[in-house]
């Protein structure tokens, strides 16, 4: 895997593969009423809507090519805003906060035996050792909860590019390092686990990854939230402290900062927002938060 590469992956859809991997309690859909649907018109009286479009990090073109309906919206749209503005000096910054700048190693924080786990399973993604061996933990088990990739053109970074080359402002709704401070915030051991877990369950990933991709694509948010939740057993069979304050950090803590941020946005009308689909559902999901905001929430697609 080339830099390029890795910069795409490692922003691009704002780690939704992570997320999926981890985001399982906090997004139960006890009493919910949002569960199917992948597009949903945000609006207050007085105000023009704006519209909240659930993305997954796949470069497969069935996910990539916006369905007819999603397409008019994001057309007509005065903006774009993502969880973070994918420009280069964002990606810079979050492939550069994947390496040990304190002159320690990988093998330093896991061990020799994981270590050596840890590069063999990388050699995978065209990753030298060489390189491998300046990596934090987590940003070992970050790439190896994503497949291999071809083209790095996921679905946030086509709609990037598309937006620049209609000349439509684009805007985050995190930073990079804010993104990225949770996982450089685990303690050692928690990183130690994140990786383990990745490692040892590589064999079911593309099969979890496809279960994801076909939920996504018959837009089920319930089916999404399932496949996390299983996703997540073993780590919660691991350490359930540990699994608890993934969650918290990840989804809970994240839904109410970008459901915070987006309020100008939607005071603007017209916007084209677009998060990962896992930030949609549930009780502390984005569309539950907006509602309880005042807004009108209502699917599109």
């Amino acid at each position: 895997m080339n830099v390029k590469s890795l910069l795409h992956r490692s922003a691009a859809g704002g780690l939704l593969i992570l997320l999926t991997a981890l985001a399982g309690a906090v997004t139960a859909l006890a009493g919910d009423t949002f569960e199917r649907g992948l597009l949903w018109k945000i609006q207050r009286p007085g105000s023009e809507p704006s519209f909240l479009y659930g993305t997954m990090h796949s470069e497969d073109p069935a996910v990539v090519r916006l369905p007819g309906a999603v397409r008019r919206v994001f057309e007509r749209s005065r903006g774009l805003t993502l969880e973070v503005v994918l420009d280069p000096a964002s990606l810079l910054v979050m492939t550069s906060a994947f390496m040990l700048s304190d002159g320690s190693t990988l093998e330093d924080h896991i061990g020799k035996p994981l270590y050596r786990d840890a590069v063999k399973a990388m050699a995978d993604y065209g990753m030298p050792e060489v390189m491998v061996s300046g990596m934090k933990p987590w940003a070992v088990a970050v790439t190896l909860m994503t497949p291999p990739g071809k083209t790095g053109m996921v679905l946030d970074l086509a709609l990037y590019e598309e937006a620049l080359a209609a000349g439509k402002p684009v805007d985050g709704l995190e930073t990079p390092m804010e993104q990225l401070a949770v996982f450089d915030g685990l303690p050692p051991a928690d990183q130690r686990l994140l990786l383990k877990d990745a490692l040892a369950h590589l064999n079911g990933m593309r099969h979890m990854l496809d279960q994801l991709k076909t939920a996504y694509l018959a837009r089920d948010l319930r089916r999404l939230v399932r496949i996390s939740d299983a996703s997540m057993d073993s780590l919660h069979d691991a350490d359930a402290d540990s699994a608890r304050r993934f969650n918290e950090k990840l989804v809970v803590e994240r839904n109410h900062r970008m459901a915070q941020r987006m309020q100008p946005r939607l005071t603007k009308g017209r916007q084209f927002i677009a998060v990962g689909a896992l930030h949609l559902p549930g009780e502390e999901g984005l569309l539950r938060l907006l509602s309880k905001q005042g807004y009108r929430v209502t699917v599109v697609y």
